[in-house]
């Protein structure tokens, strides 16, 4: 538990303790903001409206509830319960991939005091949501809810420390008075001063002044005069900052949220309203109050402006379709390209000594790739020509060139394609088929494309021939 509550051990040093007490003041005398405060907080108020206003219902509320579970989860660390830190908190905040698991690795009991702490700033939203009035009952249902997984508490007893059992929804039955380190006590309120001490906060709270009040002002006074007056065994402080986040979420649909870090801030200034400078802990509620404004206002103009996941995402797979990058998907088509050159190269030189010419040569060339696909990467990409002639007295050449192409579709089953530039004839070739090596299905297609194409050559060549010797007979 949080409060360690050192109550002197005998009843007379109790009742010099509670003698310490100093009631909190009446709202009439609270301090009001002041005017530089009162313009921040007018700037960005302005300025979370006016982005409300551009962004959709549901990415607004997106974003109260992220800085809700941040108020949620870092209320439990200020009572020293569990420790954070700012990725840990904003990973439970956004609800980032994994928070879950590294909420579980904190053990179960931390995420039990997260959920019941949730659900507690969720009840203060409610209260706002379906206008439920502010009442000593809703009150203690609000401490129920947020120390629903504790079942007991240490105090300071005549018989020294001991675990008594947690109370929760009931007023404290014992002092709860704090030790300090030199030696003095912080008093709160006496146990028999805390009914009718409540009962003056929820008329302070109800009066035209307070009622009338700046949101700060309200929050700042609520959560004071919760923690001045201790009335629970345990869990004052985040009974007290979930009070207080009404106030603010009625105004402007916010929490009031103290990270972790900003805890002996947080501390210190109430210590100096303990001591009568009522001004600091204004001061600091209406900090945090603009800090949380900041906070969803600057998420709504992330979320509205482009998203560097999706972009680099798109980015990437513009240069890394397919799950490779441009050069790998080159080298792959590189390969396709030098293996048909070899089927070429062995299927010429089966008939190369009946021809004056058979060459099969790669060269470099700038053609535009079909619809669908892109050549290899630089200016020029490769192709291999294969030129085809026949001796004198007919002395004629025919060729063809191909080349590889690369699909610009993703969604595609086949990444290349094998074209014979100025024909539809292509084949069509997978990933697989080319990694790690040419697979033996690739192989025999490309042996019976380059039979039917070396046909069709031999052909040509034939009819060009065969009508040029017909001159010479």
């Amino acid at each position: 538990m949080t409060e360690q509550h050192g109550a002197p051990r005998q009843r007379d040093d109790v009742a010099a303790v509670d003698a310490l007490y100093r009631p909190f003041p009446d709202f009439s005398s609270w301090p009001r903001l002041g005017p530089v405060q009162h313009e921040l907080w007018a700037r960005f108020s302005s300025e979370l409206n006016d982005q409300k206003g551009r962004s959709t219902d549901d990415r607004f509320e997106r974003l109260v509830t992220v800085a809700v579970r941040a108020a949620a989860i870092d209320t439990g660390a200020i009572e020293g319960l569990y420790q954070v830190d700012r990725g840990f908190t904003m990973s439970v905040a956004f609800q980032t991939r994994a928070w879950e698991h590294a909420l579980g690795e904190r053990g179960d009991e931390v995420r039990e005091l997260f959920e019941a702490q949730l659900a507690g700033y969720k009840l203060a939203i409610d209260a706002v949501t379906r206008k439920v009035p502010l009442s000593e009952a809703w009150l203690r249902s609000l401490h129920e809810q947020i120390c629903a997984p504790h079942a007991t508490y240490r105090v300071l007893t005549e018989m020294g420390w001991q675990e008594q059992p947690f109370q929760k929804g009931r007023y404290k039955e014992f002092a709860n008075h704090v030790r300090l380190a030199d030696g003095s006590y912080h008093a709160y309120a006496p146990v028999a001063d805390v009914a009718p001490e409540m009962h003056r906060l929820f008329e302070q709270l109800r009066t035209p002044a307070f009622q009338e009040a700046h949101p700060v002002e309200q929050a700042a006074y609520a959560h004071f005069t919760l923690a001045v007056v201790h009335p629970f065994a345990d869990g004052n402080g985040r009974v007290a900052r979930a009070l207080a986040s009404v106030y603010l979420y009625r105004s402007l649909s916010i929490p009031l949220v103290v990270f972790a870090d900003q805890r002996i801030e947080y501390l210190d200034a109430l210590a100096r309203a303990d001591l009568g400078d009522h001004g600091s802990w204004l001061s600091f509620v209406a900090d945090r109050g603009i800090d949380t404004m900041q906070l969803v206002s600057e998420s709504l103009r992330s979320a509205a402006a482009p998203q560097p996941t999706e972009i680099a995402e798109r980015l990437g797979s513009h240069f890394s379709p397919r799950g490779r990058s441009h050069a790998e998907l080159d080298n792959l088509a590189l390969r396709i390209l030098t293996e048909a050159q070899g089927h070429w190269q062995r299927a010429v030189g089966a008939v190369r000594s009946r021809l004056r010419l058979a060459d099969v040569s790669q060269a470099l060339s700038n053609d535009p790739a079909p619809a669908g696909y892109r050549r290899m990467a630089g200016r020029h990409a490769p192709r291999v020509t294969v030129t085809l002639g026949t001796p004198l007295p007919a002395a004629y050449d025919v060729s063809l060139s191909f080349r590889v192409n690369i699909a610009l579709d993703e969604a595609t089953p086949f990444g290349f394609q094998l074209q014979v530039l100025g024909s539809q004839d292509s084949i069509d070739i997978r990933d697989t088929d080319v990694t790690p090596e040419v697979s033996q299905s690739l192989k025999l297609r490309m042996d019976e494309w380059v039979r039917r194409h070396l046909g069709a050559l031999l052909a040509q060549l034939e009819e060009k021939t065969s009508n040029a010797l017909r001159e010479y007979r």
